[in-house]
């Protein structure tokens, strides 16, 4: 039975007029089928949604109103916008403009076509688990965020290595000595993971990946681990200075030395529509250059 998709919330990236065009051409064949659309109001000035015939919303406001949210854009403005629409249970498509992406796959030449299939329940739906980090201060939470893609443990800009340890559901795995640790999601192993030599990972999996950058021993090793893990990061006793904590390359924070940070999976998942012949190898071979054939 195809889902009943009235209410729909548009996002892009924030001052991007080369997403106009196609938000208007979204808004238009959405209305035309009997939507009622609405805007993230960061997304454009006032004018500019008087312009595009759509009505501009706080996103905390608009999530909890709509039925489905749709991002042009690219895999940056879906993860902003993924954060923004787990905990309310809305499905999230991605139409992108310019490189092919992992995670906004419609296609804005195609369009009309594939809206029109969503519409009429024609697509393939995906679940994928997102992180929650948390930074403790003693038993006081003072730094909390999501992430679709990774949480990770870095240097500030110094040349000097960090060095803590490494808890996994409270049993101790290591003490790391390195520039950081990204920990991700399956979703996360094509981005900063998959640069920093960790393994691809079928997104369907439930698991967590920790991948080294630059550490100091060559016997460390990118780790899979199971996906309802809890990892805790636990400064060395010797560490006197300062690291960053940053989610999805977007947000970030200053950890001391008496802080602790735990990443585990978040408890909702993020539910994806695809066009109808989605599969995530396809877009590896493609993206990858898998046979020679690369649009990196």
């Amino acid at each position: 039975m195809a889902d009943a998709f009235q209410r729909i919330g548009l996002f892009s990236k924030p001052g991007a007029p080369e997403a106009y065009a196609t938000l208007s051409k979204v808004a238009r064949f959405l209305s035309e089928r009997g939507c009622t659309c609405f805007i993230d109001n960061t997304c454009c000035e006032p004018e500019t949604a008087d312009q595009l015939a759509l009505t501009p919303l706080p996103r905390e406001q608009m999530v909890r109103q709509i039925d489905l949210a749709i991002v042009v854009g690219g895999d940056g403005s879906f993860i902003s916008a993924a954060r923004s629409v787990v905990d309310h249970n809305v499905p999230l498509l991605g139409i992108n403009l310019g490189r092919l992406g992992f995670l906004a796959d419609f296609s804005p030449e195609t369009l009309e076509q594939d809206l029109g299939a969503v519409l009429a329940g024609n697509y393939t739906r995906e679940q994928r688990s997102l992180l929650h980090a948390r930074v403790f201060e003693n038993d006081r939470v003072v730094f909390e965020h999501l992430a679709v893609n990774d949480v990770v443990l870095h240097k500030p800009d110094t040349p000097r290595m960090i060095e803590f340890n490494v808890w996994l559901d409270d049993h101790f795995v290591t003490r790391h000595r390195s520039d950081g640790l990204i920990i991700a999601t399956p979703t996360g192993s094509t981005a900063y993971a998959l640069s920093a030599g960790g393994p691809l990972v079928d997104p369907r999996l439930e698991a967590l990946l920790m991948v080294s950058i630059n550490p100091h021993t060559l016997s460390n090793r990118p780790v899979v681990v199971p996906g309802r893990s809890v990892i805790r990061l636990i400064p060395h006793k010797t560490c006197t200075g300062t690291a960053r904590i940053t989610c999805d390359g977007q947000v970030t924070f200053e950890i001391l030395s008496h802080h602790v940070t735990q990443v585990a999976a978040h408890d909702r998942k993020l539910t994806m529509i695809h066009p109808v012949n989605y599969n995530f190898y396809d877009i590896l071979r493609t993206k990858l250059g898998w046979g020679g054939h690369s649009r990196c």
